[in-house]
C-alpha cells in the first residue's frame, strides 16, 4: 500500500512537470527544476519501498537525497521569485554549488564513513526502511536544510525586503506550506517514523506554490531585451481576470491611476471613485459585452494629456480566456 502511494506521488509529480513543460505559461527554470527534483526524489522513495536488498536500497537512497538536498533551496528560490526578491547570479551559483557539494558526499554512502557510518536494510510488514548511523557530513546536510527553512520564513514574513504584491490569500497559503513542511520534517525525526512523509509534503508544497506562480505568470509581462524593457517603462499595464477582479499592474499604471495602489489583489473592481472608473470602466464593460478578440482602443484626456488605451483578452496556451489586459500610453502624435 505504501509503495503504491509513493508510485502515485511519483506519477502526479511527472504529470505536473509535463504540464509545465508543454502547456504551462512561462514557468522559470527554477520553477521547473523544483518539480524535476520532486520527480527524482519521489521515484527514489518508490524504488526504496520495493527494494529487496541493500544495494538496491542504497541506489534508491541516492535518488531520495536529491529531494532532501535541493527541494528546500528550490522552495526558497521560488518563493523569492514570487515576492520579487532578487538573488544575485553569483550568490545563486554559490547556493547551487554548495548543495551539489553536499550531494557529492551523499554519493559516498556505502563506500566511506563521511555521510553514513553504517546503514542497514529492514523490513516491517510492507514497510521497507533503513537504519542509519550518521557520519560528520550528514550534519552539513541538516544545517543546510534548516538554513533554507529559516530563509523561507524570513522572506515570507517580510524581514527580507519584498517588492511583489500578491494577494493575502496567497501570502497565507505560502506561510502555511512553509510551517507545515518544517513541522512535518521535525515531527518525523522526533517520532522516528519508519514511513517517510516528506515526498508527499514537498509535492503538496509545490502544488500550492503553483497557484500564485501560475497567476503571476498569466497576469504579468516579462521581457529580457532592452526594446521590451523600455516599452514596459513607458506604458502602463493593468491586469483583470475574467471574474473582473484586479490582478495587478506595472509601476507606470500607478502613475496614470494612483488609486490602484489601494486596490486589493484578487478583489472585485471598486464600483465607484477614482480615475479608472471615470475613464476606463465603461470601455472595459463595452469590450466584454462585445466578446471580440480584437483590441478595443480609444483615447481620453487626463490633466491636459491625451492618453490612449487598448483593451485585449489574455489567453493561455490552450486558448482559454483568463482575463483582460489594459494598455495605457501617451498619445505622442498629439504633442
Amino acid at each position: 500500500m505504501l509503495s503504491f502511494a509513493y508510485l502515485f506521488s511519483f506519477a502526479v509529480a511527472v504529470i505536473i512537470l509535463l504540464y509545465m513543460i508543454t502547456r504551462g505559461e512561462g514557468y522559470s527554470i527554477n520553477q521547473i527544476l523544483l518539480i524535476t527534483v520532486i520527480v527524482i526524489g519521489s521515484g527514489g522513495y518508490y524504488a526504496l519501498s520495493i527494494s529487496e536488498n541493500l544495494p538496491q536500497a542504497l541506489l534508491a537512497l541516492h535518488l531520495i537525497y536529491v529531494i532532501g538536498i535541493f527541494a528546500p533551496m528550490m522552495l526558497f528560490v521560488n518563493v523569492c521569485e514570487i515576492y520579487k526578491v532578487s538573488i544575485p547570479g553569483w550568490l545563486l551559483c554559490i547556493m547551487y554549488a554548495g548543495q551539489f557539494c553536499v550531494y557529492g558526499f551523499v554519493l559516498t554512502i556505502g563506500h566511506s564513513d563521511l555521510f553514513y557510518k553504517s546503514v542497514r536494510l529492514n523490513f516491517s510488514g510492507e514497510i521497507v526502511y533503513l537504519t542509519k548511523e550518521y557520519g560528520p557530513f550528514h550534519t552539513v546536510y541538516v544545517i543546510s536544510m534548516y538554513l533554507y527553512f529559516a530563509l523561507l520564513i524570513l522572506v515570507s514574513s517580510g524581514v527580507i525586503k519584498r517588492r511583489r504584491r500578491i494577494s493575502a490569500l496567497d501570502v497565507n497559503a505560502i506561510f502555511f506550506l512553509e510551517f507545515f513542511t518544517i513541522a512535518v520534517y521535525i515531527a518525523e525525526r522526533m517520532v522516528g517514523l519508519k514511513a517517510e512523509l516528506m515526498p508527499f509534503i514537498f509535492e503538496a508544497a509545490a502544488i500550492l506554490l503553483m497557484i500564485p506562480i501560475t497567476k503571476l505568470n498569466t497576469f504579468s509581462l516579462t521581457g529580457h531585451n532592452e526594446l521590451i524593457r523600455s516599452r514596459l517603462e513607458k506604458e502602463g499595464y493593468i491586469f483583470i481576470d475574467k471574474k473582473l477582479r484586479f490582478m495587478g499592474c506595472n509601476d507606470r499604471a500607478y502613475e496614470f491611476f494612483p488609486e490602484l495602489k489601494e486596490w486589493e489583489l484578487e478583489k472585485k473592481l471598486p464600483g465607484k471613485g477614482g480615475r479608472f472608473n471615470t475613464y476606463l470602466r465603461q470601455p472595459l464593460y463595452k469590450y466584454i459585452e462585445q466578446e471580440e478578440d480584437d483590441l478595443f482602443s480609444g483615447t481620453f484626456e487626463l490633466k491636459d494629456e491625451k492618453l490612449i488605451y487598448r483593451i485585449g483578452i489574455i489567453r493561455n496556451r490552450s486558448n482559454i480566456k483568463q482575463g483582460y489586459i489594459i494598455e495605457l500610453d501617451k498619445d505622442y502624435a498629439k504633442e
